[in-house]
């Protein structure tokens, strides 16, 4: 639904077309990059390989493309939705005793680092003789910064601040006197967030401790570790898109400090885990689309009219913090960060364009180039349509089976293993469904349709071990049932697969135990 948002904003606001950019290389290479390592080279295909890249793209687009109107318009939509952020985290610290604010993201790091990319901007517009009502959201979103107890946050919003410092000094905007406003409204900000914290909840969380602290460090450098030692065993093309988690689960023992239920799909750096899963390729590429936009507009400032700098440099502060930020947490790996990006980044692209230093390359008015745009839109298209047409027969299949309608469910999860035989997920909700058919009536049929669905997502994705597993337990628990039981070497072997994939994990264990 995003996508096709910031679709339909980008057209609406479209502005002339423009020829290609040096920022639009990166943010492009980088989408191509995860998309062909997904389809192709990953063992652990995600639709999130799809979806992450033409997140990032589109908004660029749309950002790049739009006309001031349409700009301002943007802006006020994001002010809104930094409104409902801020009241929502801070009533969390306040009313309900949380001792971290993230509203409704799953993390107070993915809660800081979407502050940080209003605030940093609200910050450096201040710092640059601009007023208004920008003070009183500064204090605002400082507040919920600081609300969130986010350690990277706070890193980010520093790498904001001294961002602005040198651009603002590079394009002669400098004012001694703004700095001390500025940390006068960050002050203001811890103030409000620190009474906030202290109000009486009969809930409330205490706040991490420095122990706590300390050891979700060391956490931190246990998984940087397992992420480089898992690059050294593919380091031209990496592991795959998302396929942390189950070098995690391989090297669980490796790191102690995620016991044997802790989860995460992050290394908590995403260029060592861009490094990890794409390679140096997708590293150089990543670096392009996070070092070149600060370099290129310290280097282009001096050129812009005096009247731009002030939003150029607010707008590529807020994307070095971000950037920074991605050195201790994983913004470029969440949906929300990475449209804000894409669209601010866009944004500072339209306004560094210079018609000497651009590239050549233009879009002409072709016939022949108007039905390969056409051809590829359609293509482009199809594939981020057929993961969600998926998802919809699979989530429609498995509420027909808890309401008891088996023939229904079957049909509709059978659609989603047909239309996403890449995906997992797919066939392990299909065995799961069938292996309870065999269990309720033992028909032979759902048991040989169990094996079947199991050992297809085992194939479709083969570090993952649920599929695995449930072969193993199909034939195990129901080898009357089926015409070919697997032998018990198979059986070993096959709980040795399950072993080296996830040998800490409590149902391979329970496996091995029988």
């Amino acid at each position: 639904m995003a996508v096709l948002a910031l679709s339909a904003a980008g057209l609406a606001g479209a502005a002339h077309r423009t020829p290609l950019s040096w920022v639009s290389l990166p943010v492009l290479g980088y989408g191509l990059l995860i998309s062909l390592n997904t389809l192709l080279l990953s063992p652990a295909y995600t639709p999130a390989g799809l979806y992450n890249p033409a997140l990032l793209i589109v908004a660029f687009l749309a950002g790049s493309a739009l006309v001031p109107r349409a700009e301002k318009a943007a802006v006020s939509a994001s002010l809104i939705f930094g409104a409902i952020l801020v009241a929502w985290g801070l009533l969390q610290t306040g009313l309900s005793g949380v001792s971290r604010a993230h509203a409704f993201l799953e993390t107070p790091a993915t809660y800081a680092a979407v502050i940080n990319l209003l605030l940093v901007p609200a910050l450096a517009l201040v710092f640059l003789g601009r007023r208004g009502a920008l003070p009183f959201a500064a204090v605002m979103l400082a507040a919920a910064m600081f609300a969130a107890l986010s350690r990277g946050g706070l890193l980010a919003l520093a790498a904001g601040l001294g961002v602005t410092a040198i651009c603002a000094r590079r394009a002669k905007l400098l004012k001694p006197r703004a700095l001390v406003l500025t940390f006068s409204l960050l002050a203001a900000g811890w103030v409000i967030a620190t009474v906030l914290r202290a109000l009486p909840s009969p809930q409330a969380e205490p706040a991490p401790s420095v122990e706590v602290r300390a050891e979700s460090s060391l956490s931190r450098l246990e998984l940087y570790a397992q992420s480089w030692a898992a690059l050294r065993e593919r380091p031209f093309t990496g592991t795959g898109y998302l396929t942390f988690r189950h070098t995690l689960e391989q090297r669980r023992a490796q790191v102690p400090s995620y016991s044997t239920t802790s989860e995460t799909w992050f290394v908590h750096n995403d260029y060592l885990q861009t490094l990890q899963e794409l390679g140096p390729l997708g590293l150089l590429a990543f670096l392009g689309l996070t070092l070149f936009p600060p370099l290129l507009t310290y280097r282009r400032l001096p050129d812009l009219a005096v009247e731009q700098r002030p939003v150029v440099v607010a707008v590529a502060a807020a994307l070095a913090a971000m950037s920074v930020h991605a050195m201790v947490d994983f913004p470029f790996y969440v949906p929300i960060c990475l449209l804000l990006y894409g669209a601010l980044l866009g944004a500072l692209d339209q306004r560094l364009r210079t018609t000497a230093s651009e590239l050549t390359l233009e879009w002409r008015n072709s016939p022949l180039l108007r039905v390969a745009r056409a051809g590829v839109l359609t293509l482009v298209v199809l594939v981020l349509l057929r993961p969600v047409a998926a998802e919809a027969a699979a989530e429609w299949g498995l509420r027909k089976a808890a309401a008891g309608k088996g023939q229904v469910a079957a049909f509709w999860l059978g659609a989603a293993q047909r239309i996403e035989p890449g995906d997992w997920r797919y066939h392990w909700y299909a065995g799961r469904f069938w292996e309870a058919q065999a269990v309720e009536t033992g028909n032979r049929e759902a048991a040989a349709l169990a094996a079947n669905a199991f050992a297809a997502g085992f194939d479709a994705n083969p570090l993952e071990v649920r599929n695995l597993l449930g072969k193993i337990s199909v034939h195990r628990r129901h080898r009357q049932l089926l015409r070919d039981p697997a032998d018990p070497s198979a059986l070993q072997q096959w709980l040795a697969q399950a072993k080296a994939l996830a040998p800490l994990n409590p149902e391979v264990r329970r496996e091995l135990a029988r």
